[in-house]
């Protein structure tokens, strides 16, 4: 009994199945819908590069920010490029809102008291 999940184990590219109406192979039929595409390159003000692939688009129709993969700041086109326009508030992380709403002695007692709930569940 041949199980369907290892029915291409060992096959190679190319040895797919032959269509039986044009004679070629399946893999051929399946390139003919792919379209052209375009890698562009996007660097963050921390140096991160992202390469998102698009469709060939012309020059103009290609955002020129993207969100950076890596840290969620802006991205540019070019290496450097400073994408704060006025107005936008520039990225802020989880902790940096944190600490925008607590002082140090608020975080301190927080921290203190779920330690303090974690080692009374684990001394029962």
């Amino acid at each position: 009994m041949v199980n369907a999940g290892h029915a291409f184990k060992g096959s190679r590219i190319g040895s797919g199945y032959i269509l039986p109406a044009s004679g070629r192979h399946l893999d051929a039929e399946r390139a003919q819908g792919l379209v052209d595409r375009t890698v562009v390159s996007y660097w963050c003000l921390e140096g991160h590069e992202t390469r998102p692939t698009f469709a060939k688009l012309s020059e103009a129709e290609i955002p020129e920010v993207w969100e950076c993969g890596r840290c969620g700041r802006p991205a540019g086109r070019s290496p450097g490029m400073d994408l704060n326009v006025d107005g936008d508030e520039p990225f802020k992380s989880h902790l940096q809102y944190v600490k925008e709403r607590r002082t140090e002695a608020e975080a301190k007692k927080v921290l203190e008291n779920a330690l303090a709930q974690l080692r009374q569940r684990h001394s029962v």
